[in-house]
């Protein structure tokens, strides 16, 4: 009896052991289909997705070109009629070109002023050692220069410059930033200006730059009843533009552009605002409704 019992027990073991197998079998393959399945059912929303993007990269490069194509229209219509919208603007205007840093060159605007009637007498630059205050303290006490109380050395020699860009009146100092390469001047200096446009912007951060230099010349042309404009280029590491608008004066903060250069020339005629495309700025151009107005 017992013998058969064991029997009986083993074999049921058997079975079950057997069954569990074929189930573990079963599961696996099943598994595999579904993975399978699941593998292929991604791939093909994957396919689907990679079409719907290309198709998308598609049209939105289809509408860049249709932009670029529209922006180039408008670039070649500005070109066109500039000359015709700025002509004799500025006519019999004497202007000098003060660029307070080196870093950026402004030199080409005269041609434009040209076109706009304008006469361009002098370009000045400021080098980048003119706001050494003990280097120009020796040029002024070893030639025996004067200095105004309450005034720095940078400063004098900004207000001196600046005297001889408006009058023509020729201080003993100037001879001496020419030969020590302090500044930098080309044109004719013989002949009073009625204009001044103080071209700014750094490649690097200098506020205090901006109150000796800039600010000199600003206060000093107000003083004198000579309109002065503030510019830079569109894209200059350093703005100047609010530091301008902070002294009252008007801007332009894109002045390498036709849009600038039409800009500064419609305000130069007499309408003040701050011009450009920056966040400084309030307008994009002047508006030429509006009234000739004297800054």
């Amino acid at each position: 009896m017992l013998p058969n019992m064991k029997f009986y027990i083993v074999s049921i073991a058997s079975i079950f052991l057997a069954l569990a197998i074929g189930i573990y079998i079963g599961f696996s393959l099943n598994s595999k289909d579904f993975l399978i399945e699941q593998k292929e059912g991604i791939v093909e929303g994957l396919e689907k997705q990679f079409a719907d993007l290309r198709s998308e990269n598609d049209n939105l490069k289809n509408e860049m070109e249709g932009v670029e194509k529209e922006n180039q229209l408008y670039k070649d219509f500005s070109k066109a009629v500039y000359p015709e919208v700025i002509k004799n603007k500025l006519n019999g205007i004497k202007i000098a070109i003060i660029e307070t840093t080196d870093d950026y060159v402004y030199s080409g605007l005269g041609q434009d002023l040209k076109m706009a009637g304008g006469n361009v007498v002098s370009i000045t630059t400021i080098k980048d050692d003119f706001d050494d205050e003990e280097f120009l303290k020796k040029i002024y006490e070893n030639h025996n220069i004067a200095k105004k109380e309450g005034k720095s050395y940078v400063q004098q020699a900004m207000e001196d410059l600046t005297n001889y860009i408006i009058t023509s009146e020729k201080s003993p100092i100037i001879d001496y930033l020419n030969e020590d390469n302090i500044i930098g001047t080309v044109g004719e200096y013989n002949e009073p200006v009625d204009y001044i446009i103080v071209a700014g912007g750094t490649k690097t951060e200098d506020p205090n730059r901006v109150n000796l230099i800039d600010k000199e010349i600003i206060e000093y042309a107000k003083k004198n009843s000579i309109p002065v404009i503030g510019i830079e280029k569109e894209n200059v590491n350093y703005s100047y533009i609010s530091y301008y608008k902070d002294l009252r004066i008007t801007t332009v903060d894109n002045a390498d552009t036709i849009m600038g250069k039409t800009a500064l020339i419609l305000a130069m005629e007499g309408r003040p605002g701050n011009y450009g495309v920056k966040s400084t700025s309030e307008e994009l151009i002047p508006n030429v409704n509006y009234p000739i107005t004297n800054e």
